[in-house]
């Protein structure tokens, strides 16, 4: 099982490990939804952090359409986070048709090189989502995991469908595992698990002190989401 939480700084991923969490999303401006992190902030975390870190690579929060001087700076900081040692990286775009970007994320799958890759919730932005993760399936593992509430606002809200998204990830060894997202709690947790039987749950505001991305990481809370998934 993999708990995976999102941190900002060597201090809270510094918390983050020695809570026990499995891994860590690695942001900066998580009130606009997470974006790029700094090369110091990476830096740190990858020198002095054992836990894996996987890193945003997001250069505003407009949209997930880019352009060509956004998919310079994307393949630039992916070089980077790979140098830094990073575990892999965060990464999701679609075109301006809402469908997911086959050019960018080909270009990404090949820039990353061995880091390991999770295509984000800028599934949920597709303008139909169900196609989107068709196509996504087509790329295999290529794609190591897509994070995803499933389509609704909190994962709690669609598990319908990530109920078979997860069937289908754990019956086909040959494509992504569903990293499941968005609202998790301790106090859902439980449910989300006990339905999905997934293998990995992604926690924001879930394990923060009053669900407050400016206050620290909450042990209480982590330990909860830990026990609920054993």
């Amino acid at each position: 099982m993999v708990l995976e939480v999102i941190v900002e700084n060597i201090r809270e991923a510094s918390e983050a490990e020695h809570f026990g969490v499995d891994r860590l999303e690695v942001v900066s401006a998580i009130s606009e939804g997470g974006l790029t992190p700094s090369y110091g902030v990476i830096k740190q975390i990858t020198q002095d952090i054992k836990v894996p870190a996987m890193v945003m690579i997001r250069p505003h929060s407009h949209s997930f359409h880019y352009d060509a001087y956004d998919i310079a700076i994307m393949q630039e900081d992916i070089l980077m986070a790979q140098e830094l040692g990073a575990s892999g990286i965060v990464f999701g775009a679609l075109t301006k048709a809402g469908e997911i970007d086959r050019d960018l994320l080909e270009n990404v799958i090949d820039w990353k090189g061995d880091m390991d890759l999770t295509f984000h919730r800028a599934i949920e932005s597709a303008q139909d989502i169900d196609k989107a993760y068709a196509v996504l399936r087509e790329y295999g593992n290529n794609i190591t995991q897509v994070l995803t509430s499933g389509g609704g606002d909190k994962a709690t809200d669609t598990i319908g469908r990530l109920k078979k998204w997860v069937a289908d990830s754990q019956t086909d060894m040959t494509s992504f595992e569903i990293l499941v997202g968005s609202g998790v709690t301790p106090d859902n947790i439980g449910l989300l698990h006990e339905t999905l039987h997934n293998t990995q749950y992604h926690v924001g505001g879930g394990a923060r002190i009053d669900g407050d991305f400016s206050k620290g990481l909450d042990v209480a809370k982590i330990r909860a989401l830990q026990e609920a998934i054993k």
